[in-house]
């Protein structure tokens, strides 16, 4: 039978444990930084009288050892004979039994030591008196709080409670297999020829031994003394990794990262977990299986290994709130139909759902089932800087804008957003924005000739040992490299990666080459062409790279915030010649070194013969400068104009009827998930066709982000999407009928584009309205030819750009608008 001893402030032991349950996030104490640990000894003490241990309620974190420092001269058992003195006020016989090691961490000065002892006390002073502060519990009673764990933030401070206890029972050591696991551990992901599946997730992760050791620190801060974590610690350490917002599902969260059902998490199971969860973990190959297994066990919510129709439904749920579609009770049940046959075969409705594990990983693993890349993630790396104790976070809601706030500016890292902090509006500041972000070094130095050509580029580290460093500011170097080498610009000047490889052939693609007299190397071409070039290669690196751009794009708004400067250029059409001609114009260095930014407002494909170049070009150029590359979707980004021109027919053309189909329709995946509209400044509007009508949110900006992802067939999936991409203003040009006329006055200037047949046109009224209601100043549009390669209309509010020259055949320029310093500069491309 459990003693009821009270702590000092009177009441059960467990009970108050239970009161206290709410405020222990509240009450932890961040005193000992992993610099400040100091190796500790504690004791078991049980009485015989009914066999029940003595526990201590350690700093309001939960029920452990009692346990002391080993103070600076002082032996771990002078130690245990002084806390034993402390604890009865009388001398005890000690007898040591476990000694764990942290592990000889880079993180820790010397090695921590955590010894634990047998403690017998003298004969007659085994009452069933408690010490202030300390409860005697049963080992089945304790059995019951570790359980307890598991579904909820358990009584017990760490592990070590259970598996000390019972190995003193049987007089051997504690489970070998947990302590292993909690010892500070690294898995050398440079070691190519370590091919475990720890490695390969954690080197896809990028959590080599540095980052390991970072994250280390924090777990020993939030764990220690303990070598565990219970819920409420788990809770701690995430927020303090960045994850604010896992407190309402924290259960799932610890559930997925507790693997081995123990109701508390080693070092191991928080490294792999955090692997796991970090936004920049690909999701295919061995990394994917893990990130599946955590997923699964994040929904079994009643750890049967099997998902119900509950379980497989909340999962479904998520997904699409992820995807931003629509989540009525119709268009989730149809999902979840739909999806169960697809896990298996012969469902049906009203059948009873159940999928365990194995088919679960295996239609993920054969891509019958979609979307479950999605899940599982952390809203930022837990790499980004974790936060030190009492270190000041914004408390601001993470997509609240105020008035004077700049909404954050996509693509600045991969899969994550700046903080709104980052990008402040100032009322003082002529300039109009200042960057609350600290300055510092790029992660490499290029080289250009006179005519602006790139020819060389280094990483910093790579001089580090040269007159171009001092040799002090060499060693500072080496200390960042960690931290550089997570920088998205890394992958960017990767020569290797199929971004840069499929510019490279583009290079070779645009130029012409002359057989020279005697030379057998190269053979012959014209510019803009590709001559011998093994085409299925290229559809390998263009299928690869579609891969990487579609979870760029999910990650993107539906109305992307940018500002300026901005480039801001229109239909493309398949014009590979002119979108050349920008390029030497605008970024011949690249995008990265170019201090605009650069937005492109659709329609890259039909009409001329270079689609694929266009879209490949254009899509490398997003996937190694997502910050400063931004792509939105035009009307002729749809499957079924393209079928009715020439991009699927060229498609088909250049690399053949199977793998042509194959290039098709994932270049279209990759337009399903594009952004349909972006705001720079806050000020100028921009979008391939046209203005929003009053209805849809009262033709608010902010009706735009809640259109779905992906969007396959935006005229029936979203009305709103397909009305921005095809309508039209109205051109004097065009005579309107008395009933247009009419419909145009009751319609706040909106009325059928009976010259598309579809969508609306717009009349200046209309314009102004919208201006108003959303506090803008100009609208920047493509989707119509102009003689100019520009028009300014609608009282000089609207502009309507096209940068594809001599389009059709016909004569006119391509341009492009410039968004800087509060101008919008018209700039005209002699493309001869």
């Amino acid at each position: 039978m459990d003693s009821t001893a009270s702590f000092s402030g009177g009441g059960d032991a467990t009970d108050q444990m239970s009161s206290n349950g709410d405020n222990m996030m509240e009450s932890v104490s961040h005193s000992s930084t992993v610099s400040g640990l100091k190796s500790i000894v504690s004791v078991i003490v049980k009485r015989k009288v009914d066999d029940c241990y003595l526990l201590r309620d350690y700093e309001g974190k939960g029920l452990w050892l009692p346990c002391t420092d080993v103070q600076n001269n002082e032996t771990c058992t002078a130690a245990a004979q002084r806390l034993g003195f402390e604890l009865f006020g009388l001398k005890v016989t000690i007898q040591e039994i476990i000694k764990v090691s942290l592990g000889k961490s880079p993180s820790l000065d010397r090695d921590i030591s955590h010894v634990t002892y047998h403690m017998t006390l003298p004969e007659g002073e085994d009452s069933e008196d408690s010490p202030a502060g300390q409860t005697w519990l049963s080992l089945p009673r304790i059995r019951e709080l570790a359980e307890q764990g598991r579904s909820q933030s358990s009584l017990l401070f760490g592990v070590e409670v259970l598996t000390h206890l019972e190995a003193n029972e049987v007089g051997c050591s504690a489970d070998v297999s947990l302590i292993e696991d909690n010892k500070y551990v690294f898995i050398d992901n440079d070691l190519m020829s370590n091919h475990s599946p720890y490695n390969m997730l954690l080197k896809s992760a990028k959590f080599g031994p540095k980052e390991q050791e970072l994250l280390y620190k924090e777990y020993l801060d939030v764990s220690f003394p303990s070598q565990s974590l219970n819920m409420s610690q788990f809770q701690i350490l995430m927020k303090r990794l960045g994850f604010i917002d896992i407190t309402s599902n924290i259960t799932d969260y610890f559930r997925a990262f507790d693997t081995n059902r123990r109701g508390f998490l080693t070092w191991l199971d928080t490294l792999i977990g955090l692997a796991c969860l970090e936004p920049t973990t690909p999701h295919g190959g061995s990394p994917a299986e893990y990130r599946c297994r955590y997923i699964f066990r994040y929904y079994d919510a009643d750890c049967d290994g099997v998902f119900n129709l509950q379980e497989f439904r909340s999962m479904i749920h998520d997904i699409r709130v992820k995807k931003k579609q629509p989540v009525t009770d119709d268009a989730l049940h149809e999902d979840v139909l739909a999806s169960a046959m697809k896990f298996c075969s012969h469902y049906k409705e009203g059948d009873t759902l159940e999928l365990p594990l194995n088919d679960f990983l295996t239609t993920v693993g054969q891509l019958k089932f979609r979307g479950t890349s999605v899940l599982f993630r952390s809203p930022r790396s837990f790499l980004t800087g974790p936060r030190s104790p009492g270190s000041p976070r914004s408390t601001s809601p993470p997509n609240k804008r105020t008035k004077k706030e700049f909404t954050p500016l996509y693509g600045r890292a991969l899969s994550t957003q700046m903080s709104q902090n980052d990008l402040m509006l100032t009322a003082n500041n002529d300039q109009g924005y200042l960057s609350e972000r600290p300055y510092e070094l790029a992660t490499h130095t290029v080289k250009v000739r006179r005519s602006g050509a790139l020819i060389d580029v280094k990483a910093l580290w790579d001089l580090k040992d040269t007159d171009a460093f001092s040799s002090m500011t060499s060693q500072d170097l080496e200390k960042e490299k960690m931290r550089y080498s997570r920088y998205a610009s890394i992958d960017s000047f990767n020569k290797g990666s199929h971004a840069n490889e499929m510019l490279s052939g583009l290079k070779y693609f645009e130029m012409a080459i002359k057989k020279k007299p005697g030379a057998d190397t190269l053979q012959e071409k014209k510019a803009f062409d590709w001559g011998e070039v093994d085409m299925t290669a290229f559809a390998k690196c263009l299928l690869a790279m579609c891969e990487q751009l579609k979870d760029l794009l999910r990650t993107e708004s539906r109305l992307l915030r940018l500002r300026s400067p901005v480039y801001i250029l229109g239909d493309i059409h398949g014009n590979y010649h002119d979108l050349v001609c920008f390029e030497k114009v605008l970024w011949r260095m690249g995008p990265l070194v170019t201090p605009s930014s650069f937005l492109f407002l659709g329609d890259y494909v039909d009409r001329g013969a270079y689609g694929i170049e266009v879209v490949s070009y254009l899509f490398s150029q997003k996937v190694l400068a997502p910050s400063k590359f931004f792509l939105l979707r035009g009307n002729h980004e749809l499957r079924s104009v393209q079928e009715n021109f020439n991009f699927k027919r060229e498609c088909l053309e250049k690399f053949g009827d199977q793998v042509g189909l194959k290039v098709w329709d994932t270049i279209n995946e990759c337009f399903d998930v594009m952004p349909l509209a972006a705001v720079i400044d806050n000020k100028i509007f921009c979008v391939h066709g046209g203005i929003p009508s009053i209805a849809h949110g009262d033709g608010m900006l902010d009706a735009i982000d809640d259109i779905p992802v992906p969007l396959s067939d935006p005229e029936f999936e979203s009305p709103l999407a397909w009305e921005i991409m095809w309508s039209d203003p109205v051109n004097n040009s065009y005579q309107f009928s008395e009933e247009e006329e009419k419909e145009l006055k009751s319609n706040n200037g909106f009325v059928f584009n009976s010259r598309r047949g579809t969508a609306f046109f717009w009349n200046v009224e209309a314009l102004m309205g919208f201006l108003t209601r959303n506090g803008l100043s100009h609208v920047i549009r493509a989707h119509e030819v102009q003689q100019s390669g520009f028009q300014v209309q609608q009282r000089g509010k609207l502009l309507t750009v096209f940068s594809s020259s001599g389009y059709c055949g016909g004569s006119n320029d391509a341009a492009c608008v410039l968004a800087d310093s509060n101008k919008l500069r018209l700039i005209r491309l002699d493309t001869t």
